[in-house]
């Protein structure tokens, strides 16, 4: 009688291992062994303590996606092997990895963009949670979920249910995202762009609500007003006679203000804060009046607006208020002065509010 065959157990090439942490939860792991080379590739996802049926039912999920991943894992070793595992793992990138990845790239933008980008993936993470899908893969990202994370954005709150998002925001928020699919692209890691194949009608759209701005008269009224906040009053009505920008009144240095060639005249020569582009006003009389005094201690112009922008906020609702202004102003409206395409073209500069 023959010898009875042993059988021959292959190897997993990927097996899932646990390792302990701190905080006393278990972080799930794989180790990847196949032709003499071995990886390993944290999952981000972990264990807790089974103290209650639904900490169970959550490492019952844990386990299952932690499977889910094994058996991608798998067939990537069969068709590409572990040479370029790296662009492996990158094939398979969860979307809210590559907007973190996107957000944290400091490429030069003012702090409020970079803001801005990480607030839209907050809205990216909150719609993955509202449709169960927190791992959901880049290459999953389709028109069907560019059309719901739209939707989305139009009811979603935040801050404890305090907030929606005005209309301006919901935009920007799409345009960032936007934005990071088309850098995916750009980087091999998916094909196209899905928020590009929606049609115009499926896009978001700025409403047609009209801007506020002062008129002159209403210019004239703020003027002969006190602010209780001289050096706001005098900032806000600079940029009405110059279009600066607050970022650049802020960044507004002494260095700056030049003398023509007529050995009269005076511009200001400066470098925009948001667009990076050099910028040259002439000053008249009547934008030099509300610059503050040249001192030797301070390079910068405006060296006493040390309030918040916040602030200023307020200050300039209190200071029109007391004007029997009624419309809203913000710090922006000095950029859209009924006359500012006057001041354009280099007429207002020589015109006097009286």
């Amino acid at each position: 009688m023959g010898r009875k065959k042993t059988e021959i157990k292959l190897k997993e090439p990927v097996r899932i291992r646990e390792a302990r942490r701190s905080d006393g939860n278990i972080s799930l792991y794989l180790d990847i062994y196949s032709k003499g080379m071995r990886k390993r590739e944290g999952l981000k996802h972990y264990l807790v303590p089974e103290i209650n049926s639904a900490a169970k039912v959550q490492n019952a999920n844990t386990r299952k996606l932690a499977e889910q991943i094994k058996a991608q894992r798998i067939l990537d070793i069969q068709t590409k092997g572990l040479v370029d595992w790296e662009g492996v793992k990158r094939s398979h990138m969860p979307l809210k990895d590559w907007l973190t990845k996107y957000s944290s790239e400091d490429t030069g933008l003012q702090p409020s963009s970079m803001r801005s980008k990480r607030n839209a993936q907050a809205r990216v993470e909150q719609y993955l949670d509202y449709i169960g899908k927190p791992d959901m893969g880049l290459k999953e990202v389709d028109r069907d979920f560019c059309k719901g994370f739209i939707a989305f954005l139009k009811t979603c709150t935040f801050n404890d249910g305090k907030k929606t998002l005005g209309n301006i925001t919901y935009c920007i928020y799409v345009n960032r995202i936007t934005a990071a699919l088309s850098k995916a692209v750009a980087e091999g890691q998916i094909d196209r762009n899905p928020f590009k194949l929606l049609e115009p009608k499926e896009k978001p759209k700025k409403d047609n609500s009209t801007r506020e701005f002062l008129t002159i008269e209403e210019l004239k009224l703020a003027i002969a007003t006190p602010c209780r906040y001289e050096i706001v009053k005098k900032a806000f009505i600079f940029s009405c006679f110059t279009g600066l920008r607050y970022s650049d009144i802020k960044t507004l240095l002494w260095n700056d203000i030049h003398t023509a060639a007529d050995g009269k005249t005076l511009y200001m020569e400066h470098l925009q804060y948001k667009t990076k582009k050099m910028v040259t006003v002439p000053l008249s009389d009547e934008a030099l009046k509300w610059m503050p005094k040249q001192t030797e201690e301070n390079e910068d112009v405006f060296h006493q607006l040390q309030i918040t922008s916040t602030t200023v906020e307020v200050v300039l609702g209190e200071w029109m208020k007391e004007a029997g202004i009624t419309k809203h102003i913000t710090y922006h409206v000095a950029r859209h002065i009924e006359f500012l395409s006057c001041l354009k073209i280099n007429v207002l500069q020589n015109c006097r509010v009286a």
